[in-house]
């Protein structure tokens, strides 16, 4: 039987999506719109709480959250420019992958550690008077670690499982 399917759509007998339809896309400029967002974000924020509101711990997290977020959109952008292969190996993915479990990790117990205090010391809501104490800021700063350590994680491991299906170093 023969099949009239270009070798690069077949994939172990299957007809599948060709690698490079995954490259492009609304899905892919939308990660990548939102992580610039989060870069952005994440790096304004710093400037704003660690030297005008003197929030330091909340400034640190929002610095935090925007440097996971520049790797994040960092591997978006190679991958789309089918670049990722030239930057990082799959085993390269895997440090990633465990550097943003870290971050998701170290988000979720400050966010739980600075929520615990700011209902135990029975902290009101943040106003503008307080916004240089709330531990609740600082809260939604690490919530906001565990959400670009999460993507970083997810990403990292999406896009090793495809280098893996197109990568062929030379000296292997």
């Amino acid at each position: 039987m023969h099949s009239f399917t270009p070798r690069f759509f077949r994939k172990a007998g299957r007809i599948s999506i060709p690698i490079m339809a995954r490259r492009g896309g609304c899905c892919m400029y939308f990660n990548i719109i939102i992580a610039f967002i989060g870069v952005v974000g994440g790096w304004s924020a710093f400037g704003v709480f660690f030297f005008h509101f003197e929030n330091r711990q909340a400034g640190m997290w929002a610095f935090v959250s925007g440097t996971f977020a520049a790797t994040t959109l960092f591997i978006h952008i190679l991958y789309k420019k089918h670049a990722l292969e030239l930057w990082y190996t799959p085993e390269n993915l895997l440090q990633i992958r465990l550097l943003g479990l870290l971050g998701l990790i170290a988000g979720l117990t400050g966010a739980a550690a600075y929520t615990g205090i700011a209902v135990t010391k029975h902290e009101d809501l943040p106003i503008m008077d307080n916004i240089g104490t709330s531990h609740y800021f600082m809260a939604i700063w690490a919530l906001l670690t565990l959400k670009w350590g999460a993507s970083l994680f997810a990403f990292s491991h999406v896009y090793r499982k495809r280098l893996l299906e197109e990568y062929h170093p030379l000296l292997a």
